[in-house]
């Protein structure tokens, strides 16, 4: 089947290709630099559930705190079943590397994304979140403004959401008596 190309170039700064047939989407910047994106599913569960409570990864979280494996699944299947939850898996070549999440809450799209802890660093963060924005608006059309709240010292994340092509727009401060 042959495959729709969507130029993308103002989000992703490369080419890009959306192949209907079986819903992968991919990043074709460098030839061996290939990033797919598929819907997540059931069988992500445990690839998410280990990278959540990877050190590296709780270090940035807004809770840090050890998840349950019962918490865990509970939280995990709510979100596959929510209608306001997109949620997809990026792959390098045939590893998963992260995941990027779209919320619909509070009259916004609240986007999260979550790398694979052996792929921190080399620089996969942003080119996940260019691609999933561009997905998730191409597929879901929203007509809400898309935001990711990130902490102030996770200076990683804020410049790949930065690079990615998102903007700070303000500072949310919060009372701790």
């Amino acid at each position: 089947m042959p495959k729709l190309l969507i130029k993308c170039k103002e989000v992703l700064g490369n080419e890009c290709v959306f192949d209907k047939m079986d819903g992968v989407y991919q990043s074709e910047s460098l030839m061996s630099n290939i990033i797919n994106l598929t819907k997540a599913e059931i069988n992500d569960i445990n690839d998410i559930f280990e990278w959540r409570n990877h050190p590296d990864i709780r270090k940035n979280s807004f809770n840090q705190e050890l998840l349950s494996w019962d918490e865990h699944e509970k939280w995990f299947m709510a979100k596959l079943k929510d209608p306001d939850t997109t949620a997809y898996m990026a792959y390098y070549k045939e590893i998963k590397v992260g995941t990027i999440r779209f919320e619909s809450k509070d009259r916004v799209i609240k986007t999260n994304v979550m790398l694979n802890p052996l792929f921190l660093g080399k620089g996969l963060g942003s080119k996940v979140i260019k691609l999933g924005v561009e997905r998730f608006i191409m597929e879901k059309k929203p007509d809400m403004q898309i935001i990711a709240e990130i902490k102030k010292d996770n200076f990683t994340s804020i410049k790949a959401f930065t690079k990615a092509g998102f903007k700070e727009k303000h500072l949310t401060f919060v009372y701790h008596a």
